[in-house]
């Protein structure tokens, strides 16, 4: 009977304690988290706000949540009124808004007194951001350079003395400056301290014109100097980046605080000059001020700027300095005459922000402190658990009550393994949580089920890293930890392999032998003193130059192995120079090159000699076959009443057209197996060539009742090959199944489109019908020469139909393959699918 440890029982409640300890403290701190701050999506993401005890005694609407809220969204109001100036034309997006590049690059600072610049359309700056900027490094000579450059260099200026010139910083986005620019052209021989027209020769960075300006020139129209046209380039660049960035949040801000999203009420009324710009939420934008003012007083919270009456409005605690410096930082784009109305809907029709600090209002835990104090403690207790078990971990008391350490199965288990599977699974968690942060609708924090799941996921870390943790300290406590790891293991068997290949191999005892020893000549020459240490250095010199001269030797035979590998079997090693083992290996690669280059060559005479012995055959043969056929066909035109007579010469006939065909197929096979052959490549329907096929063979078919059956996905299937050829395949294959079918049956022809592992497309041809004689032999053996299914042979085929209908078919960059199923017969051809367009 086995023995209970004592204590076993008391250590296992203690683990239950210190998991509960800390999922206990972890959802406290959640619940203290989620309540008593509001987690709050924004239009840039989720931000959160830390509520204090005294907020919770006031209306939601005079809370410093609401109006943290509110000036969040005046920000935002801020930005999207900016962004739509760039964007928008009468308001609405124009694509052909007029930028001017510099004006725009400079906006935040204010445009230096002259300048160089170009205006492009809205939409090409954004699509040339999409599609990204190209450069090309390019040599030119001064004539290129001054053929490049333009021989005029146009600058802009501002004349500030004019009027509807609207703050510190101005930009076309504003104040009316379309009256106020001097532009005027300069020779650019006199810009640059006497520079000509003749340039240097130089290396230029150029920037590749995707879309050109409003006038339809490119950037280097407008300059004379590399200077102002790296500048432009830069104003180019810079500009339609931050366009591009400013389009993305043109959609997503006016999406935010569409009235169907959002609480939020907002009318901007921009004047400039003689004309007004306004940009509203509202449905409608052509309101008058007092009107507007009307629209606004009906909102439960609201705010009116007007920099330039100094005048400020509100019954929120948002403060008119706060306003003034939101707006102010985008100064390029608001005059001072501008007039701005804020609002919050406190009926609150839709879901939106103000509605998810409304929960949070609400739902706040005033005694969080408590819950603090819990948690902390909690916590205190768990790190005292923690201590002790650590102490107590792996010992319990033998039979004879003496303290041992016991090793648990998970103790086993290879320790960077270990290590390595912890790191894995709590990095696979952490990742994963905060991908679920990342993506997570903000209302399920508040929610009951969320803290349960985080309670868990709390549980499930703290016993992986806890269970880590114990082996590791119970792995320590026997001496355990380095003996079961795979460093010292994969150690110890590297020694073993070592010394056995020490002991057993001559070439080990040549190499480690004579290394030992040079090692322990370096550590006398090092004692001996600075004298020692040059010695050995010169020592290790000339040893170093020896292991690289061997290493060069051995790299020489090894590329020749590679060469002779990849057929150059006329590639010799130099042997200049080469001692002892590479000596000998370098002479033995050789000789295996040229036994190889020789056995070669001798099976390649030998299979010309055997084409051509049977091209010279059937050559010879056709001479007087070509008389007796034709003899033959002179006696069946004479009126001949012997019906034996008649009768043999039916014989003769026949055979000598078998004859013949056996002499065209050897002729075909040994063209097609000495390469002699040449294929006049063009695009072939196949669909169309079988029905064709098909059609031809189609009395042969009725003789023997085959039922051909041709399956297509349609009418028109292309493939590359050589219409003759190809057309020889597919006779080939139906005349085979003419003579070898049983009869009566059906033959299925199928013709489909297959795609490829890497996605390219084929056409599959398959054919399949039923062998009327047992069919005992290998798929591979058909198609061999003089290969018959006939094993009796008491059929007329020759052996070389499928032979030469595979070589063919491999001619044509297709593929063959017979599969053998019982007595039925299938063969498979595959042909890479020409499109639509392919030829």
């Amino acid at each position: 009977m086995k023995k209970k440890v004592p204590g076993k029982k008391l250590g296992g409640l203690l683990h239950i304690l210190q998991h509960i300890l800390i999922v206990s403290a972890a959802i406290a701190v959640l619940v203290v988290v989620t309540g008593s701050s509001v987690m709050i999506k924004g239009v840039d993401g989720n931000y959160s706000y830390s509520m204090d005890a005294d907020e919770k005694g006031k209306v939601y609407e005079d809370s410093f949540l609401f109006n943290y809220i509110f000036g969040r969204g005046i920000a935002d109001v801020a930005r999207m009124g900016a962004v739509r100036s760039q964007m928008e034309t009468d308001g609405r997006f124009s694509g052909d808004k007029e930028i001017d590049v510099a004006t725009f690059y400079y906006r935040f600072e204010g445009v230096p007194d002259r300048y160089v610049t170009a205006k492009y359309r809205l939409e090409d700056l954004i699509k040339w951001a999409q599609y990204g900027f190209e450069h090309q490094e390019q040599w030119m000579t001064g004539e290129q350079v001054d053929e490049f450059l333009n021989r005029m260099t146009t600058y802009t200026q501002i004349d500030y003395s004019l009027g509807n010139l609207q703050g510190n910083i101005v930009t076309p986005f504003n104040s009316d400056i379309e009256e106020n620019t001097d532009v005027y052209s300069v020779s650019a021989n006199g810009l640059e301290d006497g520079e000509s027209f003749y340039r240097d020769d130089t290396s230029a960075t150029i920037l590749v014109n995707r879309y050109q300006t409003v006038e339809g020139k490119n950037i280097e129209d407008y300059t004379g100097t590399w200077g102002d046209y790296y500048d432009l380039c830069s104003y180019v660049e810079s500009t339609a980046s931050e366009l591009n960035s400013n389009y993305q949040d043109y959609f997503t801000y006016n999406d935010f605080y569409d009235l169907e999203n959002s609480n939020l009420r907002y009318y901007i009324i921009k004047t400039i000059g003689d004309r007004q710009e306004v940009y509203t939420n509202l449905e409608a934008a052509g309101l008058s001020e007092k009107e507007v003012a009307q629209e606004f007083s009906r909102y439960g919270r609201f705010l009116y700027f007007s920099p330039a009456d100094m005048e400020y409005t509100t019954n929120t605690l948002v403060k008119e300095e706060t306003v003034r410096h939101v707006f102010n930082s985008y100064e390029y784009a608001y005059p001072e005459t501008i007039k701005v109305w804020i609002g919050v809907d406190t009926e609150y029709p839709v879901s939106d922000v103000y509605i998810q600090g409304l929960n949070g209002y609400t739902g706040y835990i005033p005694y969080y402190w408590q819950l603090i104090g819990f948690a902390a403690a909690a916590l205190v207790l768990y790190l005292a658990l923690f201590i002790f078990l650590t102490a107590v971990a792996g010992r319990v008391r033998d039979e004879n009550g003496n303290v041992v350490i016991r090793l648990q199965k998970i103790d086993f288990i290879p320790t960077e393994l270990s290590v390595l599977g912890t790191i894995v699974l709590l990095g696979g968690i952490i990742i994963a949580l905060t991908y679920v942060y990342d993506s997570m609708s903000f209302e399920y924090y508040y929610t009951t089920w969320f803290k349960v799941a985080a309670g868990a996921i709390v549980l499930i870390c703290e016993l992986l890293f806890t269970e880590f943790y114990y082996s590791m300290v119970r792995r320590l406590k026997a001496d355990n930890l380095w003996a079961e790891s795979l460093t010292c293991k994969g150690i110890a068997k590297g020694k073993k392999v070592v010394w056995n290949l020490y002991d057993n191999g001559t070439v080990i005892i040549k190499t480690w032998v004579p290394y030992a020893v040079f090692l322990a000549v370096n550590l006398l020459l090092f004692m001996l003193g600075a004298k020692g240490i040059v010695v050995a250095l010169c020592a290790d010199a000339a040893f170093g130059i020896l292991v690289y001269r061997n290493a060069k030797s051995r790299q020489r035979i090894v590329e020749a192995i590679k060469k002779i590998k990849d057929g150059d079997l006329k590639f010799k090693v130099d042997e200049t120079g080469l001692h002892g083992d590479n000596l000998v290996l370098a002479q033995a690669v050789n000789s295996i090159g040229e036994g190889i280059r020789t056995a070669v060559e001798t099976s390649m005479k030998d299979e010309r000699l055997k084409a051509d012995l049977i091209t010279n055959v059937s050559h010879d043969i056709k001479t007087p076959l070509t008389s007796i056929i034709n003899y033959v066909d002179l006696i069946k035109r004479e009126n001949i009443e012997n019906e034996k007579v008649k009768g043999y010469v039916e014989v003769l006939d026949s055979k000598s057209q078998r004859l013949k065909q056996l002499t065209d197929d050897l002729v075909e096979a040994s063209k097609i197996s000495s390469g002699n052959i040449s294929l006049e490549w063009e695009r072939i329907n196949l669909v169309e060539l079988v029905n064709q096929t098909i059609g031809e063979f189609s009395e042969k078919f009725e003789q023997k009742h085959l039922t051909p059956v041709l399956n297509t996905p349609g009418n028109m299937m292309y493939i590359e090959a050589d219409s003759r050829r190809i057309w020889r395949v597919v006779e080939n294959l139906l005349n085979n199944i003419f003579k070898y079918a049983l009869e009566g049956t059906r033959i299925y022809m199928d013709i489909t489109e297959r795609t490829g592992e890497e996605g390219e497309k084929y056409v599959e041809f398959a054919i399949k019908n039923i062998s009327a004689q047992p069919l005992n032999i290998n798929a591979d053996e058909l198609t061999e020469r003089f290969i018959r299914g006939d094993v009796a042979r008491s059929t007329e085929g020759s052996g070389l139909g499928l032979s030469i209908a595979k070589n063919l078919t491999e001619a044509q960059n297709g593929k063959f393959e017979i599969q053998l199923d019982g007595d039925l017969f299938k063969v498979i051809l595959t042909f890479p699918l020409l499109n639509d367009v392919s030829l």
